[in-house]
């Protein structure tokens, strides 16, 4: 109990000490002459230290936003870089997508030539005569197709006789 006490009573002794008057001096060692005197309490003290601070952070962080140096911040950049770093990413993606489509492709032909392919087989017999015909109809035109267009060159041949 008697420590609570104590403990109060030296309180207010802080208050008087934070606000009391001190003298600071600036003296020069060769000539013991004062450069500069100054009458401050403690609370004075914190006061021009915190605003020195808030200053110097102040000025920090516009010099850091105003200045080319904000591009030395890992992090910060301009939108052109930041779409550039956004294309080349794609580009990237892309030719890893390319590769890897490449890179199967080549072992899917080595498995084919070493015969260890193990994919599915065709088996299926062909009928060489419709696969035959089906190769004439694709390179010929079609027997009415070939008709129509001699029907119609022999009347452009008789309207030409006739004129």
């Amino acid at each position: 109990m008697r420590f609570l006490k104590d403990a109060l009573a030296k309180r207010p002794t802080l208050f008087k000490r934070l606000n009391a008057p001190y003298r600071v001096v600036f003296i020069d060692d060769e000539s013991l002459e004062e450069v500069a005197t100054f009458n401050l309490t403690k609370s004075r003290m914190y006061m021009l230290f915190s605003t020195l601070f808030v200053l110097t952070v102040t000025v920090t962080v516009l010099i850091l936003l105003f200045t080319p140096l904000k591009y030395y911040i890992p992090g910060y950049g301009n939108n052109k870089t930041h779409r550039e770093v956004v294309r080349l990413k794609q580009n990237v993606d892309s030719l890893a997508d390319l590769i890897q489509a490449q890179q199967a492709y080549t072992q899917n032909i080595k498995d084919v030539i070493a015969g260890n392919y193990q994919g599915f087989t065709d088996t299926t017999i062909l009928d060489m005569e419709r696969v035959n015909k089906e190769a004439m109809n694709s390179i010929l035109p079609a027997a009415t197709d070939i008709k129509k267009q001699a029907i119609q060159s022999v009347k452009e041949e008789e309207k030409k006789k006739n004129r």
